[in-house]
């Protein structure tokens, strides 16, 4: 690309939200130039975990290799007394084929991993060493003016560029909320050691001082709370490391990639779109780490941000639909933000009689036979039926619901997940019936524009029939919901449900309209 090159998308900042919204642009087809000041990616891990919903985002990332390169299955989340020894513990059973599931992550081996899918996408430039120094926006277009001189013009630009964002800057956009002044150590190291156990999430209730630990093969995690009267810049030498971490393993047997207290926020940009410029992850929301969603939140954002941006791209929509991205996003990241407000509350308290009660809760109820097994259970069974607190498509039966990437048998006898079939693109489930049988003419023009994946959902025993161009699968799990009447449901691509509709289809309800245009636009 040279001077005033024209592109559909700039994306700004190539961390773990900027590569995913890229990437998944780019296997839309959408034209995208994606700029970070770094040549590489940030040595030194940062955010440490992602919940089974984001690790099944990044299972449909174009290019994005096996996760094994960079992440480990949570097995085992503990409560632990000062002595260490257990007061709760719910392990997590190795599922096999089953759907993804919480990992412990390396963020640098991550964010390695997103470039090198992108650099395989045909659509996708990743112009490193480069920073945006000023947005000048038209009626249709962006101009972006980088730090060498040159100048793109582009349908779109994204600011993915952190909590300190020079995009949100540039749109003169208020960043409101709080910063903590607690701090906190976090150490980061590696071994060649056995690491006892299975990849392990540990809170340490301590009131002395509070402790969250992880452990996973060859590495450990561990972040102590400051306190008060701590010189933050002796807690982080090697002398107070060192004994912090002789307390849980033998020091000389790790090697320290990284020790750094840091402070927390909760803060959220004013608005997230003025005109062409949008904005994501840090630069969008930082929250408190405590129910580790910082980094899963701003993934969040690529995957309902992504299709609408594409959709828009590829003249399938007015530019109207980017406004169920805010609507949405934001009430699930101001309830993720309380969450880990009421969580810190609890693992940073030094109250030596509400840490003694607490832990003899926990021991009581973990002695009980049955309670961490059923914990277990129900946090498995509890991710598919999250759903949007406000869904672009409004009070639609069914809007905003999670599909489950549940096992499916397809006519040769293969078993795999929903998920493996639908990729990233929109979905259309007829439960007993072959929805492109019952579609009318602006439904099949809908679907085709979109490369629908059009499916015939059979219950578990009871085959279905459908015509050629459409595949039949057998819900091994039961949970698809199957209505009484003959329905469809539409899928979107980040798999909440735009609805569930009686058949036969009509064309006219497939669009998303939002409610209202939000403000500032």
């Amino acid at each position: 690309m040279g001077d005033s090159d024209s592109v559909d998308v700039v994306v700004v900042g190539c961390g773990p939200v900027g590569g995913v919204l890229a990437a998944l642009l780019g296997g839309h087809g959408v034209r995208v130039l994606v700029v970070d000041p770094e040549h590489e990616p940030h040595p030194r891990p940062r955010a440490a975990s992602l919940d089974a919903e984001v690790m099944r985002i990044l299972g449909r990332v174009p290019g994005l290799a096996d996760p094994d390169s960079w992440a480990t299955t949570v097995r085992r989340s503990r409560v632990l007394a000062p002595d260490h020894r257990p007061l709760f513990t719910v392990d997590v059973p190795d599922g096999g084929e089953t759907a993804p599931q919480p990992a412990l992550i390396d963020q640098p081996a991550l964010e390695v991993a997103l470039r090198a899918g992108l650099s395989a996408l045909p659509t996708v430039e990743l112009r490193t060493g480069r920073s945006v120094v000023e947005l000048e926006q038209g009626d249709d277009r962006v101009l972006v003016s980088l730090d060498d001189g040159t100048r793109v013009r582009a349908g779109w630009v994204v600011g993915c560029d952190g909590a300190s964002s020079t995009v949100r800057r540039l749109l003169d956009v208020p960043y409101e909320g709080v910063s903590f002044p607690q701090p906190w150590l976090v150490v980061d190291a590696t071994t060649d050691a056995e690491v006892p156990g299975p990849p392990t999430v540990s809170f340490v209730l301590d009131p002395r001082r509070p402790l969250v630990t992880m452990s996973r093969p060859g590495a450990y995690r561990w972040e102590w709370m400051l306190l008060p009267g701590e010189d933050p810049e002796r807690v982080a030498g090697e002398t107070t490391v060192r004994s912090l971490v002789g307390a849980w393993v033998d020091p000389d047997t790790v090697r320290v990639r990284r020790a750094a207290v840091f402070t927390f926020h909760a803060r959220t940009a004013a608005r997230w779109r003025r005109g062409r410029v949008l904005l994501a992850g840090d630069a969008a929301h930082s929250m408190p780490p405590f129910v580790g969603q910082g980094l899963g939140s701003g993934i969040r954002d690529a995957a309902s941000l992504a299709w609408r941006l594409a959709q828009v791209a590829r003249g399938l929509d007015g530019d109207e639909l980017l406004d169920g991205y805010e609507r949405e996003r934001r009430p699930d990241v101001r309830a993720t933000t309380l969450m880990a407000l009421r969580a810190g509350r609890v693992v940073q308290s030094r109250s030596r009689f509400g840490s003694a009660l607490l832990r003899a809760v926990l021991r009581t109820a973990g002695a009980v036979p049955g309670v961490e097994t059923f914990v277990s259970r129900r946090a498995q069974r509890a991710q598919p039926a999250r759903r949007l607190a406000r869904p672009a498509a409004g009070s639609r039966p069914d809007a905003g619901r999670l599909l489950p990437d549940t096992r499916v048998r397809v006519r040769d006898g293969d078993v795999v997940r929903l998920d493996d079939l639908l990729a990233d693109r929109w979905g259309v489930l007829g439960y007993g019936v072959d929805p492109r049988a019952h579609m009318d003419a602006a439904a099949r023009e809908w679907a085709a524009a979109r490369r629908a994946v059009v499916l015939t959902v059979a219950e578990p025993g009871r085959p279905a029939t459908a015509d050629a161009g459409c595949t039949v699968v057998e819900d091994l799990d039961g949970v698809l919901r199957a209505p009484r009447r003959p329905a469809a449901t539409v899928v979107r691509p980040d798999r909440f449900l735009l609805g569930t509709f009686p058949v036969p289809l009509d064309g006219n309800v497939l669009h998303v309209r939002p409610a209202h245009r939000e403000r500032g636009r």
